[in-house]
C-alpha cells in the first residue's frame, strides 16, 4: 500500500549491487524514477558465468569458520563457505506468470514497476541495463513512445508494456531482441507497423490486442503505404493478388446508384417541364382570345 512518487532526495541514490527491484502491486505515482534506475550499475554490465550460481548471504558464522577456512584453504574453501551461506527464495513476475524462486540465480536482473500510477515517458536510460532479463511496466498509465534504446537490452527475455497510454510505432529495432520469448504491449494507443522477423514472429495477437493503428502479422489488418510511404491498417476482408475488396465494391455501388438516379431525375424533369409548358401555352392562348373579345366590345 506504498503510494506517493519516488523523490530525488540530496543524497546519492547507491544501489550499485542491485540485481532485482520489485515494487508491484503499489500507488506509488509520478515518473519513473531516472536517479534511482541510474544508479543500478550492476545492471549495466553482462558478465558472463561459467557455471550457474545463486544469491546467499551468510548467517551464524561461528569463530571457527575462519579457522575452518584457514585450514581448509589448500583443500577446498567453498565446501566450508557453502556450509554457512544461505540462498534467497523470492516469487516474481516472469513471462506473464508468477513464478518462485527457491534460489534466485546470481544472473537473473529484472525491474517490476507494474500495478501502480506511474505516468510520463519510459526514459532511454533505460536501454543502459544491458544485463536485464526480465522489465515489467505493465498497468501504469506511461505516455509518449517506446524509446528504441530497449534494442540494447540483448539479454532481455520477458518484457511487458501492456495496458498504458503508449502511442506511436514500435520500434523497428526490437526485432534484434534474440532472446525475447515473452511481449505484451497490449492495450496502448499504439499504430504502425509490427516489427516482423526473429522473436517477434512467434508472438500471438494478444501481445498486441487493443491497438486500432497497429497493423501487420499476427494481427488481421494488413499494412498499405499511403502518401509519403506512410504505414496505413487495412482490412484484412481487402483481397489478394489484385482482386477487389468490399469496400471498392461498395463505393462503385454507390457511384451507380447515383448515377442511375441522376438520369432518372433528368428525365422525369423534362416530362414535368413538357407538362408544364404546355399547360401553360394552352392558358395564354385562353386568355389572349379573351382580352381580344373584351376589346372588340
Amino acid at each position: 500500500m506504498f503510494h506517493g512518487p519516488i523523490e530525488t532526495y540530496r543524497s546519492q541514490f547507491n544501489f550499485s549491487n542491485l540485481h532485482i527491484m520489485d515494487l508491484s502491486n503499489n500507488s506509488f505515482n509520478g515518473e519513473l524514477p531516472s536517479k534511482l534506475l541510474q544508479s543500478f550499475h550492476a545492471m549495466k554490465i553482462i558478465v558472463g558465468q561459467d557455471r550457474l550460481e545463486y544469491m546467499y548471504t551468510f548467517s551464524g558464522l561461528p569463530p571457527s569458520f575462519y579457522i575452518s577456512a584457514i585450514v581448509t584453504i589448500y583443500v577446498d574453501i567453498q565446501q566450508v563457505v557453502d556450509r554457512y551461506k544461505t540462498t534467497y527464495g523470492m516469487k516474481l513476475m516472469n513471462k506473464g506468470t508468477e513464478m518462485e524462486y527457491s534460489k534466485v540465480p546470481y544472473a537473473l536482473m529484472g525491474i517490476d514497476l507494474s500495478n501502480n500510477k506511474f505516468e510520463g515517458c519510459i526514459p532511454n536510460l533505460v536501454g543502459d541495463l544491458k544485463s536485464l532479463l526480465m522489465l515489467n511496466l505493465s498497468n501504469n498509465i506511461l505516455t509518449g513512445s517506446i524509446p528504441p534504446s530497449l534494442a540494447n537490452l540483448t539479454k532481455l527475455e520477458s518484457l511487458d508494456l501492456s495496458r498504458n497510454n503508449l502511442s506511436g510505432e514500435i520500434p523497428q529495432q526490437l526485432a534484434q531482441l534474440t532472446f525475447l520469448s515473452s511481449f505484451d504491449v497490449s492495450h496502448n494507443q499504439l499504430s504502425g507497423p509490427i516489427p516482423q522477423g526473429s522473436q517477434f514472429d512467434t508472438f500471438g495477437t494478444h501481445s498486441f490486442a487493443m491497438n486500432k493503428g497497429l497493423c501487420g502479422s499476427p494481427l488481421p489488418n494488413k499494412c498499405t503505404k499511403v502518401g509519403d510511404n506512410l504505414p496505413f491498417p487495412t482490412s484484412l476482408l481487402e483481397e489478394e493478388n489484385g482482386e477487389e475488396s468490399p469496400f471498392d465494391l461498395n463505393w462503385k455501388v454507390v457511384l451507380i446508384g447515383t448515377g442511375v438516379g441522376f438520369l432518372i431525375g433528368v428525365v422525369l424533369g423534362n416530362v414535368i417541364i413538357d407538362e408544364k409548358s404546355r399547360w401553360f401555352l394552352h392558358y395564354s392562348k385562353r386568355m389572349a382570345k379573351k382580352w381580344k373579345r373584351l376589346g372588340r366590345h
